[in-house]
């Protein structure tokens, strides 16, 4: 991200099992803050199986800051789209 300065993340959870929420407070109190000093502003995030409610859940009770967006999202495709979207959104 520093060499590239990516605004843009897609976080494809979707063939990871087991639980990884533990992480979210490293995500939210060390990544977060460096990966927006860096310039990241959209995350689309892409849940594992069966598990979007309980994600969203979690995502939303843990602020990654105001200067990230994240959005979830259950396929691939779907996310993709999304950050296009966004892209697209920022060079208009």
């Amino acid at each position: 991200m520093n060499k590239f300065h990516c605004p843009f993340l897609l976080n494809d959870n979707s063939g990871l099992r087991g639980p990884w929420f533990d992480s979210v407070e490293w995500l939210r109190t060390i990544w977060a803050p460096q990966a927006s000093r860096m310039g990241l502003r959209y995350i689309a995030h892409v849940s594992q199986p069966k598990d979007l409610v309980h994600e969203v859940a979690i995502l939303e009770a843990h602020s990654f800051g105001g200067n990230i967006e994240i959005q979830l999202f259950d396929h691939v495709p779907e996310a993709e789209e999304w950050l296009r979207e966004q892209r697209q959104a920022k060079t208009a």
